[in-house]
């Protein structure tokens, strides 16, 4: 049997340099995480040891056909009488006496038996060593299968995987809550550079298509800064096309306490901001448009382009939007020069990938979500560890 260690980075690597080097007969017998050896190997990571052997075929003697019993029988005496003198004389010892007789030594079977047990003992714990590989193996598919559900692209879930499995031992009791940490902490290093400024201007601009709840996340957002940080903010919108868009616009203003204004061509709007440039917000509403007609995108951005100071347009989006119309949306409104997302309805669906998959794919930071129909409560500012832990929400993964 030969029997060879090998230091690798993981158990894959292990697989494929074993493969490699012993062929598809190679069994696994063992495997341990040591560190490298002196002073040195103290600060560097830890390693997998992994033990294999193959099972090397002896050649076995080719056995003589067996002689006839009687003429067998005739040819030994035959032979033995006239071979018996010098074989007495070949094997006397020195003062003449004829050999002793040896008898079987016990260690021999000793020997046997010994090996037996060793070798029961690699099948045991080559067995306990497969069933412990095929349960991390569950383990991290069952965590590949979660991301999956939960619409991440294949790409991001190839990086996530591939970090969980260089740093989560699956035999570990403590490897769920170490899987979710290690996972949350990807996903926070995925989305951190887009996430470097946050803070809203003084004009802010709500676009986006028609019904993702533009006007209903304005309001959660005013109410907030308003009735909760002690903000004072203003209200514009260009939303007179919708029937009742004003009227409902005008109950969350009156009961806020804000004052709100109409704004039908450019230099309305203009005007309209000039008049609040003392306060702390003005939000701008704007009507909803279908993301396939860029001129009515390009009437928005007219609008906008007349105001005399910066607008930070943002960008909402619902999350129950297939990924491939969003990322249309995307490319449509690219002309109004949005500087963040905003994800709504969070509570119509249960994946919510998408958000993460967006702000890899921009580069642009989803800065709030809402999550209901309450005023103003179901709105919440998203940073990345509360993203982190959004997507791993409902992990029951230990099981």
């Amino acid at each position: 049997m030969k029997i060879k260690k090998y230091l690798v980075r993981d158990m894959r690597e292990a697989m494929q340099r074993i493969k490699e080097d012993m062929g598809p007969d190679a069994v696994i017998l063992a495997s341990r995480k040591v560190r490298g050896r002196g002073i040195l190997g103290l600060f560097r990571p830890r390693r997998l040891e992994v033990t294999a052997a193959l099972d090397e075929p002896r050649e076995t003697a080719k056995v003589a056909a067996k002689p006839e019993p009687e003429a067998a029988h005739t040819a030994s005496r035959r032979t033995y009488s006239r071979a018996a003198p010098e074989l007495q004389f070949a094997l006397a010892d020195e003062d003449g006496r004829p050999p002793a007789v040896t008898q079987p030594r016990q260690w021999d079977k000793l020997s046997v038996h010994q090996e037996l047990h060793e070798m029961k003992s690699l099948l045991n714990r080559l067995t306990s060593y497969n069933s412990a590989f095929a349960a991390g193996e569950g383990f991290f598919n069952r965590w590949e299968q979660f991301l999956t559900e939960n619409e991440i692209d294949k790409e991001i879930i190839t990086d996530i995987m591939k970090t969980l499995r260089d740093q989560i031992d699956p035999s570990d009791v403590k490897r769920y809550d170490r899987a979710r940490l290690c996972v949350q902490n990807e996903i926070m290093n995925l989305v951190a550079p887009a996430y470097s400024d946050q803070d809203l201007g003084h004009v802010v601009a709500f676009v986006g298509p028609t019904g993702v709840g533009k006007t209903t996340t304005l309001a959660k957002l005013a109410a907030q800064y308003t009735l909760f940080h002690g903000k004072s903010t203003a209200v514009v919108t260009l939303d007179t096309y919708r029937i009742g868009a004003v009227e409902q616009l005008q109950i969350y203003a009156d009961i806020m306490g804000v004052p709100l204004e109409v704004a039908n061509t450019p230099s309305q709007l203009k005007d309209a901001v000039a008049r609040h440039r003392n306060k702390d917000f003005v939000f701008v509403d704007t009507a909803g448009r279908p993301s396939h007609e860029s001129s009515k995108i390009t009437e928005i951005k007219t609008y906008l382009d007349s105001i005399d100071e910066p607008v930070q347009v943002l960008l909402c989006l619902s999350c129950n939007t297939k990924q491939r119309d969003l990322l249309r949306v995307l490319t449509d409104f690219s002309q109004l020069n949005y500087s963040a997302l905003v994800f709504t309805k969070l509570d119509e669906t249960e994946a919510t990938g998408s958000i993460l998959n967006l702000i890899r794919y921009s580069g642009i930071p989803v800065t709030h979500i809402t999550n209901g129909q309450n005023m103003p409560d179901d709105i919440e500012v998203l940073y990345p560890k509360k993203l982190a832990k959004l997507l791993t929400r409902g992990a029951g993964l230990d099981a």
